[in-house]
């Protein structure tokens, strides 16, 4: 039976249709990809912020804990408050990730010092400050030398305990907030009487008043 070849006109027609069948489909590619590009884009820092929040409200949560258990000692010893942060573990607090803010990279594995004791006293490290020991803090008279710590310069809201995590990347032996340039976002601060602030990390610290 005899076949006939399509005119060649037809077959270069031919071509011609697929070819552009495949470049339409590159393009389609590349549009998706642009698309899905931009989606991250949007929501990349939505997730970065959620994960933010939820450090946060652990962070919060744990120091609640802390508070109660503060609350606690000083029922236990006549009002007095405890040598350091970690002495409140394990009669008050029986788990030592209680003294890690979820945004310290380090969860506390410090040298420490007179305001962050890391692991001086606790092998498992401390993320949070003890202001009472603060060699500042006394100096601005919020709290008296050890071992006769007082009641505090505001009682109950006299500030025990930051959390620098939720503002600063890396650990600051001094944390002069008013010597660092461009510190933004907020301190968590612990009072005596288990209140909870937000304090500027711009605001130096000397400046707290429980009243403003």
């Amino acid at each position: 039976m005899y076949k006939s070849t399509p005119p060649k006109r037809f077959i270069n027609k031919t071509v011609q249709i697929d070819e552009m069948r495949r470049a339409f489909t590159l393009i389609e590619l590349l549009v998706t990809l642009a698309i899905i590009a931009v989606l991250v884009g949007i929501t990349y820092p939505v997730i970065l912020a959620s994960k933010a929040k939820g450090r946060e409200s652990a962070c919060i949560q744990y120091f609640k804990q802390i508070g109660a258990a503060l609350q606690l000692y000083r029922g236990d010893y006549d009002d007095k408050m405890p040598e350091r942060l970690s002495h409140l573990f394990p009669t008050y607090v029986n788990e030592p990730n209680v003294f890690h803010c979820p945004s310290d990279p380090k969860a506390g594995k410090y040298k420490g010092t007179d305001r962050l004791e890391g692991t001086r006293f606790l092998p498992t490290g401390v993320s949070y400050t003890w202001v009472p020991m603060w060699h500042a803090a006394i100096e601005w008279g919020w709290w008296n030398p050890w071992p006769n710590r007082g009641a505090g310069n505001w009682g109950d809201m006299t500030p025990v305990s930051e959390c620098h995590w939720h503002w600063a990347k890396t650990f600051n032996e001094v944390w002069v907030q008013d010597k660092i340039k461009g510190a933004q976002g907020q301190v968590f601060l612990l009072t005596a009487g288990a209140s909870l602030f937000r304090w500027p990390a711009s605001n130096p610290l000397q400046n707290f008043d429980p009243e403003n």
